[in-house]
């Protein structure tokens, strides 16, 4: 019989698991006791199931759909959240939208690759239950719930915080009542005006007041081909919640196999110019394609990201491609976009529950340390001040702040 970790009531307990799982669906019957079935098992047979003896919970695969489960979650006395390696993050999406969306309150538990430098960020997300891995100690995964002391997500279930929205202050609320009118004036005065989102807990605020006050602003994002999973699948979360098709930019496939060819598919570890040339390939062409022939656009640049932004206006003139760009979140913290993020509903990229506050190409990014800029995962081998990848930078390659007189 496995062990299993819970946390209630702030306390952390190690227990004998009387759980069965059942890795295939499809039975013709079921043991008695209380049993873990599959998905598609609770779809299809759940008055079966609620009538035999014994509990019945549900697990869900990385590839589930979560939302499948709305009004499905009667009868149920657990979900379990399959992580089949420690690379795979959907399952803290599974966590986010349960809690959140479905309103899930009894017991969510990770099993699988159920690693210690994960289960801080497992139980920020919603879970309160870790199975514990053949050959690992349930004491050792425990101490991981304290081996950090700064987090860069807020917490779905955080028995250590009071909710976010509890936290908003009036200032806080002046400052989102601010951001909307200014988004409003740019829509009015550029009809042409595009947001280039990463798809970042950043970008996902101003995706949601675009949508919230339905203003004409393109969205568009670049898949440079390296991106992490997760990312790619903030995508379809935008489909799903705002029912917004956001139109996505891919390299030029003849300049990226040259690159590669030429230099080879890590060349970026290897120099600063090679990596700049890197990022001129995948980002920046791509941006210039969705920029061409508009007269202004929108990032989602925050002043406290890193060194290179703080003195980064509200308004500017991008003098590379000769028209008006806008920061409407340049004064906002990060406590600020988690804390409109949890007020709103806004999904957020599970990466950023895994301690990645910035988040670019997989190959370019890691997770930060306590302590560190938030910045500092994105090409950590670099000097702090060389830290953009080509997007904001001027005609001469050099990073340039050009205030825009007639700003929104």
């Amino acid at each position: 019989m496995s062990e299993i970790i819970r946390i209630a009531n702030k306390r952390v307990a190690i227990e004998s698991d009387g759980w069965l799982l059942l890795n295939e669906p499809g039975a013709d019957i079921w043991p008695e006791g209380d049993v873990v079935v599959p998905l598609a098992d609770w779809l299809n047979r759940r008055d079966d199931l609620k009538a035999r003896t014994g509990r019945t919970g549900v697990w869900l695969a990385p590839a589930d759909d979560t939302l499948t489960l709305k009004d499905q979650l009667d009868g149920l006395s657990l979900i379990a959240v399959q992580f089949p390696k420690f690379t795979d993050g959907r399952g803290y999406s599974h966590a986010t939208l349960l809690r959140r969306r479905l309103g899930w309150t009894g017991e969510l538990r990770a099993f699988g690759e159920v690693l210690r430098d994960q289960i801080f960020y497992m139980a920020r997300t919603g879970f309160d239950a870790f199975v514990v891995p053949d050959g690992f100690k349930a004491d050792t995964l425990t101490g991981g719930l304290n081996d950090f002391s700064v987090a860069y997500q807020d917490a779905v279930v955080d028995p250590a915080a009071p909710a976010l929205a509890n936290r908003a202050s009036a200032v806080r609320e002046a400052k989102i009542a601010r951001t909307a009118h200014q988004l409003q004036k740019i829509a009015a005065k550029h009809a042409d005006a595009a947001f280039a989102t990463s798809l970042s807990a950043e970008d996902m605020v101003i995706t949601d007041l675009i949508s919230r006050h339905s203003l004409p602003i393109h969205i568009a994002t670049l898949d440079t081909g390296r991106l992490h999973a997760e990312t790619l699948g903030m995508i379809g979360e935008v489909k799903a919640k705002y029912s917004i098709d956001i139109e996505v930019m891919h390299p030029v496939a003849e300049a990226v196999k040259a690159h590669v060819t030429a230099h080879g598919n890590h060349a970026f570890y290897e120099s600063l110019e090679l990596r700049k040339e890197c990022c001129g390939i995948r980002k920046v062409e791509p941006l210039n394609r969705v920029l061409a022939g508009r007269s202004a656009w929108l990032t989602g640049q925050r002043r406290d990201q890193a060194v290179t932004r703080t003195a980064l206006p509200e308004a500017e003139y991008d003098a590379a491609r000769g028209i008006a760009k806008y920061n409407p979140l340049a004064d906002w913290s990060w406590d600020d976009v988690l804390a409109y993020a949890a007020r709103f509903d806004v999904p957020l990229n599970p990466l950023h529950a895994r301690g990645y506050p910035s988040i670019g190409c997989e190959p370019c990014t890691r997770a930060i340390r306590p302590g560190e800029d938030p910045r500092a995962g994105r090409w950590w081998w670099e000097q702090a001040d060389a830290k953009e990848c080509g997007l904001h930078v001027g005609p001469d390659g050099t990073l340039t702040r050009s205030n825009l007189e007639s700003a929104a």
